[in-house]
């Protein structure tokens, strides 16, 4: 069972080939002269309608394959002189009592005979052949389609073999190409012609395999920024540490600064997490059936931030039926999403900033600052950082959950401030 499991394509296509042909040869052989056996028989009694019309009792003979008995008028009966020799083991009684229809055949020592009863003026002929003609038919039938299906099946046979080298060739390379996934080689090397289904599948492949790398280089380069910006604020807030200890810096000053450096670790650990986070549901597909009540995140996620900006006014508008403010996604990662969002407007906004969920819609607003074109085309990209920014990893977080959920995030400058749009 094992070994059958394992049969290479090549193998399968010799399998296919040699039953292909024990098809053709049992189709021909057997099955196709059984189909056309009636037709064979029709042109038989065709055969011996033609001697009833002219033979009599002065008749002796017709051909070799043609036998015959008359009965006259009167009573008496007439055979050719081969009846005997084509019909030896039957008696004249015998092969009259054996053609009892108008027409037929009836079988003696394995041979096969077939009768025609036809009258004229009065006298009944019976006209007896054997199966001679039906099986030259047949023979000449096959000489003529046996050479021609053969010659078919060599020729189907080649091209069928030429495409599959081809198929496997193309099999090879996407097997090639797929196993590049694991290793992380990059698969050379000419394309093929043809535009089909494998040619998709490989240019996939090499999609997936490019995404698979630009991720590899993102992390990549997400943790080396992160390694630095992680051992900044701990590297000041050992020196502090240090200065306290050995009595050169106050303790009030230090203290402030380690406390501003410790929130500025918080946020790159919170970062860290909330990619995990990403690619955790993006791998798992847990996200895909998740509802958000985006009412209930805003509301605590704004009453948090109302802490940290008491002089700026927070506005929220939502929808009137509160079916239409439940969002595609998880809980969690909407809060971070508002958090992020938020996090950077109160580092820009005067005095207001308001969020409006309308139309499968959210739209932030902040009265700060406008952005100049580069950055507002730039500022969901990784490390792009803003005059206030910090890690620079914030905005391309959100982008990257919203999309994971179905929608898409821009940024754009209004009369009054700026803008961020997810829908």
């Amino acid at each position: 069972m094992d070994k059958i499991k394992s049969i290479s394509l090549r193998k399968q296509l010799v399998i296919v080939i040699l039953c292909a042909f024990i098809i053709c040869i049992i189709t021909l052989g057997i099955i196709l002269p059984n189909i056309l056996k009636p037709f064979y028989e029709n042109s038989v009694y065709s055969y011996l309608s033609q001697p009833s019309r002219f033979i009599g009792p002065n008749t002796n003979k017709m051909s070799e394959d043609i036998a015959f008995i008359i009965k006259t008028k009167g009573g008496a009966t007439y055979t050719s002189d081969n009846l005997n020799e084509m019909i030896p083991s039957l008696s004249l009684s015998e092969v009259e009592e054996k053609a009892n229809e108008a027409k037929g055949k009836f079988v003696v020592e394995g041979h096969t005979y077939y009768y025609l009863w036809g009258e004229k003026n009065g006298q009944r002929n019976l006209i007896i052949t054997d199966d001679r003609q039906i099986k030259e038919q047949e023979n000449s039938l096959l000489s003529i389609i046996f050479p021609t299906v053969l010659a078919t099946i060599a020729i189907t046979v080649m091209l069928l073999v030429t495409w599959i080298q081809y198929i496997l060739r193309k099999i090879k390379k996407i097997d090639k190409k797929t196993k590049a996934l694991i290793t992380g080689e990059e698969v050379l090397g000419r394309e093929f012609k043809i535009n089909d289904e494998l040619n998709d599948l490989s240019n996939t492949i090499d999609s997936v395999n490019k995404e698979l790398k630009q991720k590899d280089e993102y992390k990549n380069m997400m943790f080396q920024n992160l390694s630095h910006e992680l051992k900044t604020p701990i590297s000041v807030i050992q020196s502090y540490i240090e200065g306290i200890d050995d009595g050169v810096i106050e303790k009030e000053e230090a203290l402030k600064i380690i406390s501003d450096e410790t929130n500025l670790l918080s946020e790159q650990v919170k970062t860290i997490l909330q990619i995990n986070k990403i690619d955790y549901l993006k791998d798992s597909k847990k996200y895909e059936s998740s509802k958000a009540d985006i009412e209930k995140i805003l509301m605590e996620v704004v009453e948090k931030h109302k802490l940290l900006k008491s002089d700026v006014d927070f506005v929220i508008n939502l929808e009137q039926d509160k079916t239409k403010n439940i969002f595609n996604g998880t809980e969690d990662m909407w809060k971070g999403i508002f958090d992020n969002i938020l996090g950077n407007f109160i580092r820009y906004a005067k005095n207001k900033i308001e969020v409006t969920v309308h139309d499968n819609q959210i739209t932030l607003f902040n009265d700060g600052e406008k952005l100049d074109e580069e950055m507002l085309e730039r500022i969901f990209l990784p490390y792009v950082k803003g005059k206030k920014g910090q890690t620079g990893l914030g905005l391309s977080i959100v982008k990257k959950a919203v999309n994971l959920f179905g929608y898409d995030i821009k940024a754009r400058n209004v009369d009054a401030g700026v803008e961020f749009v997810i829908k």
